[in-house]
């Protein structure tokens, strides 16, 4: 077998389709469905099945899925070693983190910051859940998260921690109750993320230590439309401080003081053993992020 028949299986079981891998790949439909056969006969044992509802792998299929990833990653990795080019890492990170966070810490990265250990960076935005999928299957080499959800096994670092604040828009009636109880709190309406979200995750915990039953105004699919949700006075909030510092420093919201307080949140990096000659550029990476962490720099 060949890397081009590898690609080509990965591909289809990526897209769901023979007709979207060949988009995705630049090829012809023709040329994927012939590599496809050549693969399936070279390993002697269908690898897909065709259904009404796309293509999915087999029971050998999904045996062979993480040996053709680790092929692919090995051959780019000799590719890349015999050219004489730098590692590749990629990178994942909540939408949060890769906004405000993320872009100057990899600009410093790039600029040698992190002292020799260079590497090029891809960068994959998604949700928590899908992030760690990735990170397990072996398609990420390292994430940026929340310490929220199931543990994870393999190495970790804490890059830094926030906190999980209250915040509504100056206008909103709450911005002006002095001192706030939880009373108040409760009577009031929130913007939330949609379920599975780390950040209605995050809103489910904080909102047990708050009391049962915080009233919900709006379930909205990302981060930056639960600001301006919130921001346009639509409702309060509850969200890490650094996803809204500067909301907070330009005056579009506020941060509501709760005596009671609220749990501290870690942000974490996550990575993957074995990872090659990227191993040692990832450590720089994780340190860099460490001495700017994510609370620092909001704060900054």
């Amino acid at each position: 077998m060949d890397t081009r028949q590898l690609r080509a299986f990965l591909a289809v079981v990526e897209t769901g389709g023979i007709s979207a891998a060949a988009d995705q790949l630049g090829y012809a439909q023709s040329s994927v469905s012939d590599q496809l056969r050549t693969l399936e006969r070279d390993v002697g044992t269908p690898l897909l099945n065709r259904t009404s509802i796309g293509t999915v792998p087999t029971e050998a299929g999904q045996r062979l899925l993480p040996y053709a990833r680790r092929m692919l990653d090995l051959d780019g990795e000799m590719r890349r070693t015999v050219s004489g080019r730098r590692p590749l890492l990629r990178i994942g990170a909540l939408q949060s983190l890769a906004d405000e966070w993320l872009p100057e810490v990899l600009t410093a990265f790039d600029h040698g910051a992190a002292g020799p250990e260079t590497a090029d960076v891809t960068v994959t935005v998604t949700s928590r859940t899908r992030l760690m999928e990735e990170l397990l299957e072996g398609r990420l080499d390292a994430v940026f998260t929340l310490d929220s959800g199931p543990a994870y096994d393999g190495p970790t670092a804490v890059v830094g921690t926030d906190r999980v604040v209250l915040v509504t828009a100056p206008s909103h009636p709450l911005a002006g109750v002095h001192p706030l109880t939880l009373d108040d709190v409760r009577r009031t309406e929130f913007m939330v993320t949609e379920i599975g979200c780390i950040y209605r995750q995050l809103f489910d915990e904080c909102g047990r230590d708050l009391g049962p039953s915080l009233k919900i105004a709006m379930i909205t699919g990302s981060l930056n439309a639960l600001r301006r949700l919130t921001v346009n006075g639509r409702g309060a909030a509850l969200l890490p401080r650094f996803s809204v510092q500067a909301e907070l420093e330009s005056g579009d919201l506020v941060m509501l003081d709760l005596k009671e307080g609220l749990a501290p949140l870690t942000i974490e990096a996550r990575w993957r053993d074995e990872i090659g000659p990227g191993a040692a550029p990832l450590r720089a990476l994780v340190e860099l992020t460490q001495k700017f962490s994510p609370a620092a720099w909001a704060m900054a």
